[in-house]
C-alpha cells in the first residue's frame, strides 16, 4: 500500500507519529503500509489524520 506511505511522508509524519495521532499502534501502521491490510476502522482512523478518504489509501493496492 504505497499510497499510505506516500501520504504519510508528504505529511511529514513517521509511522510512530501517524500511529499516535490515529490512536493506533506503530505495528498497525506498518501492517497497512507493508501488507496492504487493515480493518475498515483502522483505515478510517489513518485517513482522518491524513485528511483523505479511506478509499484513497487503497487506490494503488487494489
Amino acid at each position: 500500500m504505497e499510497q499510505l506511505k506516500e501520504l504519510r511522508i508528504n505529511a511529514g509524519l513517521s509511522q510512530r507519529e501517524l500511529a499516535t495521532r490515529a490512536g493506533l499502534t506503530p505495528g498497525a501502521v506498518w501492517q497497512v503500509e507493508h501488507r496492504g491490510s487493515g480493518s475498515p476502522a483502522t483505515l478510517k482512523k489513518l485517513a482522518d489524520v491524513l485528511g483523505v478518504r479511506p478509499t484513497d489509501l487503497l487506490k494503488e493496492g487494489r
